[in-house]
């Protein structure tokens, strides 16, 4: 049995556990998994987890091991530049991750429609990726998702200047690479998992290259595509989120009419990590709607 977990260590970092890695076009993919070894595995639905911005597959720690005890075959890559995966010299745009998710998918041998939750960025990706391959994605989960409204208008400034805006983001970045949970054990967990990815030579440019080349504000044609197309989709917005105000569950929920889409109340940008088991009854009833 794939196990999902890092192992937290004493010293305050997270050592990878197990050694799972595709070669896709781009460089090597770490990613983990679960579910994929017991009797009749080829029978469990296929779920891929994509991460946001500036965290990697650590994120599901808790997501990953409950989707598994309920029956689903897990998969958590790591996006190019984070966690275990490598940091190519390339463009972090669409076309980037939707190739790579095609060729995840290929390289793990899902041949069947799967369904993707995307977090935080990761819901914009996987939207992307749903709207250009329809064939391929059963259902969407998007939690906290990009790609329609940011708490605060997207503008570049000094940062979209070469060099410059390098400078500046070497003192501006560690701070928007952070945990916001408020629970004390989550946030220094996911702390010490960025500090251990951004010990990779890399990673800080990586997210920088998102940032100048990655609509994270600007996708809304995507997820009419995928209203259109008619893939189930359902969403979880935090009330408490000061990167993805209730303004985007608004707009998704007008975007997508059959979508079904919550704001929890109490919750913040981080609830995968807080409040996975709204997350997996959520993911549960999604289920439900594809069959």
């Amino acid at each position: 049995m794939h196990d999902f977990f890092f192992v937290f260590q004493g010293n305050g970092s997270v050592a990878e556990q197990e050694d799972q890695y595709v070669t896709l076009s781009h460089g090597r993919v770490h990613y983990r998994c679960a579910g994929l070894d017991d009797d009749g595995a080829e029978d469990r639905p296929a779920v891929i987890l994509v991460h946001g911005f500036s965290f990697a597959s650590w994120c599901f720690n808790a997501l990953g091991p409950l989707a598994m005890a309920a029956g689903y075959r897990v998969y958590a890559p790591d996006l190019y530049g984070r966690g275990f995966s490598d940091r190519p010299a390339v463009t972090h745009d669409r076309g980037l991750y939707n190739r790579m998710l095609s060729e995840f998918m290929d390289a793990v041998g899902l041949d069947e429609p799967v369904i993707l939750v995307g977090n935080s960025m990761g819901g914009a990706v996987v939207t992307d990726f749903a709207a250009h391959h329809p064939g391929q994605v059963r259902g969407l989960l998007l939690l906290v998702p990009a790609g329609l409204r940011l708490g605060m208008p997207m503008s570049l400034g000094w940062l979209g200047v070469p060099v410059i805006g390098d400078l500046i983001w070497r003192w501006v970045g560690p701070g928007l690479a952070r945990c916001t949970s408020k629970n004390p054990q989550i946030r220094t967990m996911a702390n010490a998992a960025v500090d251990q990815q951004a010990s990779i030579p890399g990673y800080y440019p990586a997210l920088l290259n998102t940032l100048r080349h990655y609509p994270l504000d600007g996708l809304q044609e995507s997820f009419e595509a995928v209203g259109v197309q008619g893939t189930p989709v359902s969403a979880l917005f935090g009330g408490e989120d000061d990167l993805i105000p209730r303004e985007a569950a608004e707009i998704l929920q007008t975007v997508i009419p059959r979508a079904d889409v919550s704001v929890l109340a109490d919750e913040g940008h981080d609830l995968v990590m807080d409040n996975p088991e709204v997350v997996l009854e959520t993911l549960n009833a999604l289920i439900q709607r594809t069959d």
